[in-house]
């Protein structure tokens, strides 16, 4: 079964502030033509988790721990699911990728309602690198 990784919201959220959301969006429709698959990206219970220095789910934002390591492989494998939170490990198809997409959107919405300064921090850092990238061409 192929999935996709649960990054951190962070990391979400810089592909949103890129304006790059809609090619991952369109990837995720061509890759379920293909065939299904469980996607564990988006603003899910385990990665949302706020960002502080003695995180559970993280190392950084694209490195999960063992724990979620593990949780990932109870899904794939279909063993202990109890212990899987029911938003994390959705199986996408033809048939539900639409509102999946849309359900993630609206679950971006609430995450960044709720965390200001982690949203706030993607996009400083995003205009640091592109004032970086803009020094460098003159």
């Amino acid at each position: 079964m192929l999935f996709i990784s649960p990054s951190h919201a962070t990391q979400w959220e810089t592909i949103r502030a890129t304006g790059k959301w809609s090619t991952f969006e369109k990837w995720k429709r061509e890759v379920v033509k293909i065939t299904p698959i469980l996607d564990f990206s988006g603003y899910n219970s385990i990665t949302t988790e706020p960002i502080h220095n003695d995180m559970e789910n993280y190392r950084d934002n694209s490195h999960y721990t063992p724990k979620v390591g593990n949780l990932i492989l109870n899904k794939l494998l279909s063993y202990k699911e109890e212990e899987v939170p029911e938003d994390f490990g959705i199986l996408i198809s033809q048939e539900n990728i639409e509102s999946h997409l849309a359900k993630i959107r609206q679950d971006r919405e609430v995450w960044a309602k709720n965390n200001p300064d982690e949203v706030k921090l993607v996009k400083e850092i995003k205009q640091k690198h592109d004032a970086s990238r803009a020094e460098k061409n003159q």
